[in-house]
């Protein structure tokens, strides 16, 4: 097969997301570029957390609290068992397939991680991020794999860094059981990734987008898809407005919460989606619903901009290729499609600029629905799917 590997495309697989606990969070895409996010392991779970203090001046303006402000540790989020292996895949009435995914909840960040076999070998624990428009694994398992490198490096940007990453190709995995075409990643040495209880890689939008919906279910701990998985797109596509097809009648169990309108833009290799958020009565800016991100952030300008008040304190993320602290603030009101989320904190880190996005809506505020559906075909995101 003849490939035409362009460097953006090439740039895909850095993930869109801040994984204030699982550690990855550098992202670029497309023309977007990308960020990082931040990852967490506790002191008691043998990872390199901190719990220093230091003084905050807060984001964005909002002045610190004039003394010393909590910095938080890194904790580190449950793996799927090793002896499980790559098993659990259930075929559905219907067609669908539902496939076990353990999610876990440390300081009110969440995470969803999955098990993962490549050639023959595993399993691996990969994270969950529809933030990512493409799929990366970490260094160390591409050399044990014994993956070819395709072409030269590229350079994947994260927060106020860059890296350089090798692009490779994958021919037989599977996830839990669910078979997955072969396709194109890319792998750099990531922070916190890679090493013991830690992931190994991130599966993201542009492997769940070809199965034209996904749904992830927080409180049972499972990830469903209505029917077999598709080839890629073969040229750039984008939807800008909800399908009049229905949702998936495999994934949707109930009266869902909210269907907000999500922007689906797929080229071959990469898929990147987006919602509408908007901060009190201010208009409406473009993020990107991540379930790679433990904890939702914001760009520093929409701090600014929205007024958010600092919540005096920090907390310490590892990007693509580095580890810093970033301050925190608190959300006030804040809704999707009319409908209003649950007020919290959230990290402040350069989106804007690296992204295109002005924030991450994470699985710390999905999971409070628990359930939700990413409809890549219908141009939908469902919270609260029943």
């Amino acid at each position: 097969m003849n490939l035409h590997w362009r460097p953006p495309a090439a740039r895909l697989a850095a993930c869109c997301a801040i994984l204030v606990a699982v550690a990855l969070a550098g992202c670029a895409g497309g023309t977007n570029g990308g960020n990082g996010g931040a990852s967490s392991n506790s002191p008691s779970s043998g990872g390199p957390g901190s719990h220093s203090a230091g003084s905050s001046t807060g984001p964005g303006g909002n002045g610190g609290n004039g003394g010393r402000t909590k910095i938080a540790g890194i904790v580190r989020f449950a793996l799927p068992p090793a002896g499980q292996g790559c098993t659990g895949a259930k075929r559905l009435a219907g067609g669908g397939t539902r496939i076990p995914v353990t999610v876990s909840a440390r300081h009110s960040q969440v995470a969803g991680i999955a098990n993962v076999c490549i050639d023959g070998k595993g399993p691996f624990p990969f994270l969950i991020d529809t933030g990512a428009q493409g799929s990366v694994l970490t260094t160390r398992l591409a050399t044990r794999l014994g993956l070819p490198k395709i072409g030269p490096p590229v350079v994947i940007g994260g927060a106020g860094c860059s890296a350089r990453a090798q692009v490779s190709r994958i021919g037989s995995w599977n996830v839990a059981g669910l078979a997955l075409q072969p396709q194109f990643v890319t792998y750099l040495k990531i922070p916190l990734f890679g090493g013991r209880g830690e992931p190994d890689g991130l599966l993201g939008s542009d492997v769940w987008s070809r199965f034209g919906a996904m749904r992830l279910d927080f409180a049972r701990g499972s990830i469903t898809v209505p029917g077999p998985e598709q080839p890629g797109p073969a040229r750039k596509t984008t939807i800008t407005r909800p399908s009049a097809a229905p949702v998936p009648a495999a994934l949707l169990h109930a009266r869902p919460a909210v269907i907000a309108p999500m922007t689906v833009t797929s080229q071959p290799g990469s898929t990147a989606i987006t919602v509408k958020i908007r901060f009190g009565t201010r208009p409406p800016l473009v993020f990107a619903p991540d379930t790679g991100a433990s904890q939702s952030a914001v760009d520093p300008s929409v701090a600014k901009g929205a007024g958010l008040a600092s919540a005096h304190a920090r907390v310490r993320q590892g990007t693509v290729c580095t580890v810093a602290v970033f301050p925190e603030v608190r959300t006030g009101p804040w809704s999707v499609a009319g409908l209003r989320l649950r007020p919290q904190v959230v990290g402040v880190t350069g989106l804007l600029h690296t992204a295109g996005v002005a924030g991450l809506i994470g699985s710390d505020q999905m999971s409070r629905f628990g359930s939700v559906i990413f409809d890549y075909s219908g141009g939908r995101l469902v919270l609260g799917a029943g």
